[in-house]
């Protein structure tokens, strides 16, 4: 291949795209990569999604370059577009600043961890590197990744690309808002209860947040070992289903369903639409007293929700020949209720079965004091006293076991408690599963739009279920709001689909499907001088 071989925009590639541009000598991965970082040179001082930028990155991308010519050398047999080349051979990957790596520090965001390393990669990071990813830059997240502003010590505030007097979601915004202004080609966050989604809801991408078991999360900055998973973002699903491949770690998981279906029931989860009445106790998730801005932006949710599934719908019309129609999906309204006398409300489910504050004092020292990482502290204790968090940001995660580590531990009768909910609610999720046969639950993500910039506390999303069930569940872009000052291209709502238990492979290729059909995802118009509108 010659070394002079042109650029391809990098806009909106994909990995296949990618792929077969090596492999016809259109581009190289070295010019493909400095195209990536001209962009984030452009576009991440004002939108803030990185927190460190690989400065290997070139020299990594070289050395993929003249593994490409022997690739293509050895299958000089096959044609240029069946030459196999490693599933993410060059491809730049954003991986959120919680997936430990062995030649970039590990911070959580956090400025009292800016100068954590580790001794080798997390396993995930390694499956990448195997598969040839590039690690082009760590994300920006929330601090710690304990909610979902985007907000951290170390990183700032990373802003929304399609308004930036909003938030991208979190903890992954930096991820998402990072892929959505095309920073990087794929990317990878976390998820505890809503982290993967919230960014793809609120930046128009991808987010899929896989069955608790099936991404190794050894080595990465933890939470909750009930409800953290690690798993891929991206701007489309495909491109996601490949970055899951390599990720998935298959011998740790349950027996997962893997065959293609073509007949899909999905039920429409009604009570997920509305706000919620505030509730009487307060909770770090709460929603918002509902304000007439609040009531209006759940009306245009709403409105783009039930569209998207309008669209849905008409796309089985056997006269529309733009639809595959080997596929086949009916809707089914689930009504609001209390599914067997356990409550579904997010609310509730945040209040009474969220285990975060019980398990992350625990885990985190436990990671702290690997032999593998090397941290200027040892325990949240030692961080807490120096001071060097963003105290607004962390929430009472960080701080209730502080204040009571006994109470707030595995050890507690109220743990145990919220482990006998969890039970109680996977086994209601599974019975309505079965009475109404369907194959995925929707809902909109999040009930009205990202928060604006100012508060750390994102309210009224929906992943909760996901998290403490352990099913998967992935959200794609459904619409936009109406366009506005702020956002000239509206803001971004995202669609969420939880499948069945192990479900994973299947939910993925529903959402490619259902992704097809509504072809939602925008650009945002972010001008070259760093924001789009100016403030």
């Amino acid at each position: 291949m010659s070394s002079h071989a042109s650029t391809i925009d990098v806009t909106e590639l994909t990995i296949p795209t990618f792929h077969a541009a090596l492999r016809e000598g259109r581009t190289t991965i070295t010019a493909v990569v400095g195209a990536y970082l001209s962009r984030i040179a452009q576009h991440d001082p004002t939108i803030k999604s990185l927190i460190a930028i690989n400065p290997n990155a070139l020299t990594e991308a070289a050395e993929k370059d003249a593994e490409t010519d022997r690739l293509l050398q050895r299958n000089a047999g096959s044609t240029s577009t069946t030459a196999r080349l490693p599933a993410l051979h060059g491809v730049p990957v954003l991986l959120k600043d919680n997936y430990t790596t062995h030649d970039l520090p590990t911070s959580g965001g956090a400025k009292a961890l800016a100068t954590l390393t580790s001794k080798r990669d997390s396993n995930v990071v390694r499956k990448l590197r195997q598969s040839g990813a590039i690690i082009l830059a760590k994300a920006n997240l929330h601090e710690f990744a304990l909610h979902g502003t985007t907000t951290s010590s170390l990183g700032g505030q990373t802003l929304n690309p399609y308004d930036i007097t909003r938030t991208p979601g979190g903890s992954s915004g930096g991820t998402g808002a990072g892929l959505a202004l095309n920073l990087g080609m794929v990317g990878c966050g976390t998820d505890t209860v809503n982290s993967l989604r919230s960014p793809a809801s609120a930046c128009s991408i991808v987010g899929f947040r896989p069955s608790v078991g099936r991404v190794d999360a050894e080595g990465i900055v933890p939470v909750s070992e009930t409800q953290d998973v690690a798993g891929p973002m991206g701007r489309c699903v495909g491109d996601v289903r490949v970055l899951f491949d390599v990720m998935k770690g298959d011998s740790l998981s349950q027996a997962s369903e893997t065959e293609s279906k073509s007949v899909f029931r999905i039920g429409i989860l009604e009570e997920y639409f509305h706000l919620e009445t505030p509730p009487s106790s307060s909770s770090s998730d709460a929603n918002l007293e509902l304000e007439p801005e609040l009531v209006a932006e759940n009306a245009i949710v709403q409105d783009v929700t039930r569209k998207a599934l309008s669209l849905i719908s008409s796309a089985q019309d056997p006269s529309n020949t733009n639809v595959n129609l080997d596929i086949s999906i009916t809707l089914v309204p689930i009504p609001a209720s209390n599914h067997n006398d356990v409550d579904w409300s997010a609310s509730h489910l945040l209040s009474n079965g969220d285990t975060q504050a019980f398990e992350f004092r625990e885990y985190l020292n436990e990671f702290l004091q690997s032999d593998q990482i090397s941290s200027p502290h040892t325990s949240l204790e030692s961080i807490a006293s120096s001071g060097e968090y963003d105290q607004k940001a962390v929430t009472d995660v960080f701080t209730l076991p502080l204040s009571d580590k006994h109470r707030y531990s595995r050890q507690s009768s109220e743990y145990q408690t919220r482990l006998t909910l969890i039970e109680s609610l996977k086994n209601s999720v599974r019975e309505i599963f079965t009475k109404h046969d369907v194959d995925a639950l929707v809902y909109p993500h999040q009930r009205h739009f990202p928060i604006k910039i100012g508060p750390t506390i994102q309210p009224a999303r929906n992943g909760i279920l996901a998290a403490l069930t352990g099913r998967p569940a992935v959200c794609i872009p459904a619409g936009f709001s109406p366009a506005t000052p702020d956002a000239p291209q509206g803001v971004p709502i995202g669609l969420e689909l939880m499948g069945r238990d192990g479900g994973d492979e299947v939910l993925l290729e529903l959402a490619e499907f259902i992704e097809g059909i509504l072809s939602a995802r925008k650009i945002p118009h972010f001008n070259n001088t760093g924001g789009s509108p100016s403030r």
